[in-house]
């Protein structure tokens, strides 16, 4: 056995840890704003729903896990917590238990704010980021576990590659159908004429935080659509909507 004690981690990871061997759990990003999360009540949703999706039985109260994770730091940043199935087996699981860990990344972004938000200002107001649109050829896999955020990231992974490959600032994600769900790093509201356009949830993408804020308190100004590659060219503005920086024009 090597005497090193990166080898020795990787052996505890490879014996305990079934989202490091299997992709077995998901994880959840939470912006923390002065110490608060603004979003709180639409990711403690989110991460309920994954665990009736990953058929997970966790043993602590997900209120408390979330208060005392948000209350540790007092600056602004992304919690990352990562849930994932507890105990051994193979494909199989032993138990349905789930065990957690969570890391902060202090950043200086302009985070979503439910309070301050105005979605007409915000649209008006949003700032346009320039480059490129593609769509990425390779359909993402329609099934539950891929509308929350998964630990089996594998499709993200080449997604961001293929991106980079064919420079890329902003890559659309279809599903088996043609339908556009989500941008690679955010969710997507189109403006086609007069019409405020949002994927509809089953077309696979993921269930977003942000934009369930903003779908539930401006939902008469929203209309859930499937969106196809030739509503993309026939919007006249593309939003990216997301936790960390919020509403920016694309297009």
């Amino acid at each position: 056995m090597f005497n090193d004690s990166r080898y020795r981690r990787n052996v505890i990871l490879l014996n305990m840890n079934r989202g490091f061997l299997y992709g077995d759990g998901f994880f959840e990003s939470i912006s923390i704003v002065n110490g608060m999360a603004p979003l709180l009540h639409f990711h403690t949703e989110r991460i309920i729903d994954a665990f009736s999706i990953y058929q997970m039985t966790p043993s602590f109260n997900i209120n408390e896990v979330l208060q005392k994770s948000i209350h540790e730091y007092h600056t602004d940043g992304i919690l990352r917590i990562n849930f994932y199935r507890d105990g051994k087996g193979k494909y199989l699981p032993e138990m349905d238990n789930v065990v957690f860990d969570y890391a902060f990344t202090p950043i200086s972004a302009i985070f979503f704010l439910p309070e301050t938000f105005n979605l007409q200002s915000a649209l008006t107001n949003a700032p346009r980021m320039q480059g490129s649109i593609g769509i990425y050829p390779e359909p993402k896999p329609n099934v539950p576990w891929m509308t929350v955020k998964s630990l089996s990231s594998a499709y993200y992974v080449f997604a961001a590659k293929y991106k980079q490959q064919n420079g890329l600032q902003y890559l659309l994600i279809q599903n088996s159908k043609g339908e556009i769900c989500e941008e690679l790093l955010s969710n997507l509201i189109l403006q086609i004429g007069d019409r405020l356009i949002v994927p509809r949830r089953d077309c696979g993408g993921v269930n977003g935080a942000t934009l369930r804020y903003i779908a539930s308190n401006y939902s008469l100004q929203l209309t859930e659509a499937i969106v196809t590659f030739p509503d993309v060219e026939a919007a006249t503005a593309i939003y990216s909507c997301k936790g960390s920086t919020g509403v920016s024009k694309i297009k």
